[in-house]
């Protein structure tokens, strides 16, 4: 019965992980660039330009599931939630090669984001509560955005080498070889857990704050960014964007319980650090170095939970943006150095502030990092790279060096963004009690916070 019972908890692992890869793949990537063969250049903008909308768009639908579902104390509802999100993707990417040639390609890929929201809201609820499976969650989350930021090569798309793994990510993402087994998976955690309640562990006026949390913080970031992509935005733009993500930030913190804001806050100083510190597409061999890294980011974060650790990490990775910004590009060690200290501090930021009210703040922490937010704009409007991006920002003449200026902004944007998710967590330590204050106080009915 015990080697049984070791079976049964690693075949959930694995399904919350490769479940957890699927949905954020189908969240962050669009869909198949194989239906785009004969695609209009217009259509393939529009895809493009929808893209940050369809995430926001799959981001709540996400919040707005956990939410049901945890509100059930189901677990059959959770998983079989799941079990819905993934045959729509399924049959989203099965079907949609045939309907390519008439159906929108935006229209297909809200279809994918949608249908990933509710895969990953329904599988966070099911482990929800559970330290491990929400780890292993968390860490599936991560590697998606790893993985859609792959580049291969040409002989990966042609040839013998046509069938590389790597080429699937790019050119059918999520690849029906992972749809298929992580269907069958989930309906098997949806029957093997069936008639299992869940300890209802959250408060009655939980369940619409994340919801209200979600739609501020993804609405200003979408529109933050499109209002520095548009043509006729500067270099000056940057700076109140950036402070209306600290603001939206903070009040998306304060609207969930306790100090589960952490999660945001870190959340928002990882994005923008992240922004400034990726600059060049990953390739294949770093995928198995960057899981290491989160993992061990993980471990650390769980034995040593420190938040404003883990937002001075993202301090000093911006830092390490503006020193080594070029022109020409970061040299390749600084951008492979960069790129596994900042998982190093995502996994560590995920699981130092792993939120106490459940699945769907968690969720909203990795909409957070799914969403481009105001350095991904900046980097944008500096390269001018990429489907519908207007001209490249470009700084006066009259200042010395305006290259390396140009090019280490993105770092100071960045750096700004976490001095200002350091202060957050600062005033929300002021205003709010930890965990185990606020749990004494109800007990005993003395305000330990304030008592002699």
């Amino acid at each position: 019965m015990e080697l049984v019972r070791r079976c049964s908890v690693s075949i959930e692992l694995f399904t919350v992980y490769l479940s957890a890869v699927i949905g954020g793949l189908a969240l962050t990537t669009p869909i198949s660039l194989a239906w785009a063969h004969g695609t209009a250049s217009l259509e393939m903008e529009l895809l493009v330009y929808s893209l940050p909308r369809a995430t926001a768009v799959g981001g709540v639908a996400a919040v707005i599931t956990a939410v049901f579902a945890t509100t059930t104390s189901s677990a059959v509802v959770a998983w079989g939630s799941a079990v819905g999100g993934c045959v729509v993707l399924l049959a989203n990417h099965v079907l949609g090669q045939y309907f390519s040639g008439f159906a929108p390609l935006t229209t297909l890929n809200y279809i994918d984001c949608l249908a990933g929201g509710v895969l990953l809201g329904g599988l966070a609820a099911a482990v929800q509560f559970r330290r491990l499976p929400t780890l292993m969650a968390a860490l599936g989350a991560m590697t998606s955005i790893m993985l859609s930021d792959l580049s291969v090569s040409d002989a990966e798309f042609t040839g013998t080498a046509g069938n590389s793994p790597l080429a699937w990510f790019v050119v059918d993402s999520p690849s029906q070889w992972l749809l298929w087994p992580a269907t069958a998976l989930i309906a098997v955690c949806a029957y093997t857990h069936r008639g299992r309640a869940e300890e209802q562990a959250i408060s009655v006026e939980l369940p619409l704050r994340p919801i209200v949390a979600v739609l501020l913080m993804a609405l200003s970031t979408v529109a933050g960014s499109a209002w520095l992509v548009r043509e006729e935005s500067t270099i000056a733009d940057a700076l109140p964007v950036a402070l209306v993500t600290v603001v939206t930030a903070m009040l998306t913190a304060l609207l969930l319980p306790g100090r589960d804001g952490e999660l945001i806050l870190c959340a928002v100083a990882v994005a923008a650090a992240g922004g400034a510190t990726v600059v060049l597409p990953l390739t294949g061999w770093m995928v198995p170095l960057l899981i290491a890294a989160g993992v061990g980011g993980m471990v650390l974060g769980r034995y040593r939970p420190m938040p404003l650790a883990g937002v001075a990490g993202t301090a000093g990775l911006s830092l390490f943006a503006v020193l080594t910004a070029r022109p020409e590009g970061p040299v390749p060690a600084a951008s492979v150095a960069g790129c596994l200290l900042l998982t190093l501090v995502t996994g560590y930021c995920l699981a130092a502030t792993m939120p106490r009210s459940g699945a769907p703040t968690l969720l909203l922490g990795l909409i957070v990092l799914f969403l481009p937010g105001v350095v991904v704009a900046v980097r944008a409007r500096i390269f001018g790279v990429g489907f519908a991006l207007p001209r490249q920002w470009e700084v006066p003449r009259a200042y010395g060096r305006s290259d390396l200026l140009l090019y280490a902004l993105p770092g100071a944007v960045a750096a700004l963004v976490t001095v200002g998710c350091a202060l957050g967590i600062l005033l929300l330590w002021r205003w709010r009690k930890p965990a185990a204050a606020r749990a004494e106080e109800g007990a005993t009915g003395v305000d330990v916070g304030r008592a002699d």
